[in-house]
């Protein structure tokens, strides 16, 4: 099971409209396994692709290959949800709040950004148990709490930041903040 399936059942009512409905959003770097069967799917450029996911084949269509940190994936104010799994933690702390505020501009006022992160402590204790090492996580990984602070200074709303505790190895934090209204 991919790691996206895995949260799917926590993060799937952030991809749904008030009313229900589906949700106009982009998963970021979502491998091809994206958030939601609706989603539009911008992958890194394919260099970055084959680094990260070497043991990964491309599981669907990808619709655009792009930068993720710094391709405007929609038209501003455009998008419902943004969504992001296990990949601002390749980016330093410092640069986090404005890559939320990127991001957040894609949103429509009171739209959600979310995302899925490695926390610090569960993630060394993962590694420990034989879980391969990301040489691309700028380090150190971030603990409940540090991504509200990027939200903050990005100007959006806390929802919720807490440990997903699918089971005992599990090692992420979901954040979710919104656009205000």
């Amino acid at each position: 099971m991919s790691e996206t399936a895995r949260y799917r059942s926590i993060t799937r009512k952030y991809c749904l409209r008030a009313d229900g409905e589906p949700g106009c959003g982009v998963d970021l770097a979502s491998g091809g396994d994206p958030c939601c069967t609706w989603a539009w799917q911008v992958e890194l450029p394919h260099e970055q692709y084959m680094y990260y996911n070497s043991n990964c084949p491309v599981r669907g269509p990808i619709q655009l290959r792009a930068d993720a940190f710094a391709h405007r994936a929609s038209e501003p104010e455009s998008l419902d949800w943004v969504y992001s799994s296990h990949l601002i933690e390749d980016r330093p702390r410092d640069q986090w709040p404005a890559i939320f505020a990127f991001w957040a501009t894609m949103l429509k006022p009171g739209g959600h950004l979310i995302l899925l992160v490695p926390e610090r402590t569960r993630w060394e204790a993962a590694l420990r148990r034989g879980q391969s090492p990301n040489c691309s996580h700028a380090g150190p990984e971030p603990a409940v709490g540090d991504m509200s602070i990027a939200a903050i200074a990005a100007g959006l709303e806390i929802v919720e930041e807490r440990l997903t505790n699918l089971d005992e190895n599990d090692y992420t934090i979901l954040g979710v903040f919104r656009r205000p209204q």
